[in-house]
């Protein structure tokens, strides 16, 4: 996917790290509803990615109480206790050497690039929000070949896993599996993995 310039790759990495750290107020919701991001799902359906697009369309529709379902959603998704959520930490998924393997670089790009923990959402260094602050630093400044290396070594060899357990949640919308899904297919893409 060489045709994505960095600047819309960075983009498309920081909307998915946004959806993945917080839940949707009312306000962004009503953006979605008015068409304020057509041209990213437009952009996304012409890199073949338009069941995912349409599934996120249903699931942000005008329905009440959307707000609160999504929110419902997202806490049942990411906040409970490991084995009735996904959760999405790095170190839920991996032990052993590709655990230890991961937390090495996580810790050495941190270090590099001055990236600290946000305190005030008392998240650790492998949630997933941080790494892909790390890719999008990478992106920035680092070689397609240690972008690669990056998402080989610290997102795809669980993230997988992650956008699976999503999918086996009791949600009110697929709106989480969704976006776990196509983060998933969307680094494939990028990095030329999906053969």
């Amino acid at each position: 996917m060489h045709n994505l310039n960095n600047d819309e790759r960075q983009f498309i990495y920081k909307w998915f790290s946004s959806l993945l750290s917080c839940e949707l107020t009312d306000k962004q919701i009503a953006h979605y509803q008015h068409g304020d991001f057509d041209s990213l799902f437009t952009f996304l359906n012409e890199l073949g990615f338009h069941h995912q697009i349409e599934r996120i369309k249903v699931a942000l529709a005008p329905q009440p109480y959307l707000q609160l379902e999504l929110a419902a959603d997202f806490a049942h998704c990411f906040l409970l206790e490991g084995s009735l959520s996904a959760i999405p930490y790095l170190s839920a998924y991996l032990e052993g050497k590709a655990l230890d393997s991961a937390l090495k670089e996580i810790d050495q790009w941190m270090l590099h690039y001055n990236l600290v923990v946000n305190r005030s959402h008392n998240e650790p260094s492998d949630h997933i929000s941080i790494l892909i602050s790390i890719l999008m630093k990478l992106i920035e400044t680092r070689s397609y070949e240690e972008q690669q290396y990056f998402i080989q070594t610290v997102l795809l060899n669980w993230l997988p896993l992650f956008a699976e357990k999503t999918t086996k949640l009791k949600l009110k919308t697929m709106f989480y599996p969704t976006i776990t899904e196509l983060l998933v297919e969307f680094l494939k893409k990028d990095f030329q993995l999906d053969k």
